[in-house]
């Protein structure tokens, strides 16, 4: 199974980087004063929050709704 952090990190990278990915992932852990291997499906609306603040200033919302979506579809 695929962890919440891989998930997220697959999803974002084509459009930030694998860096860039895994550190909003990281940051997301660290606000909630977690480790990422420790986030999980009660976390994704603090996550869903960090990724849209990451993207708004370079994607447009539609594709950004796509994407959150893609995201929680893999991890549901």
């Amino acid at each position: 199974m695929t962890s919440l952090r891989e998930s997220v990190v697959q999803s974002l990278a084509p459009y930030v980087g694998e860096m860039v990915a895994d550190t909003c992932v990281r940051a997301t852990a660290l606000s909630l004063g977690k480790m990422t291997d420790e986030l999980d499906r009660e976390d994704i609306q603090t996550l869903v929050a960090n990724v849209r603040r990451l993207l708004a200033p370079l994607a447009p919302r539609d594709a950004i709704d796509g994407l959150i979506a893609e995201i929680e579809r893999s991890v549901a």
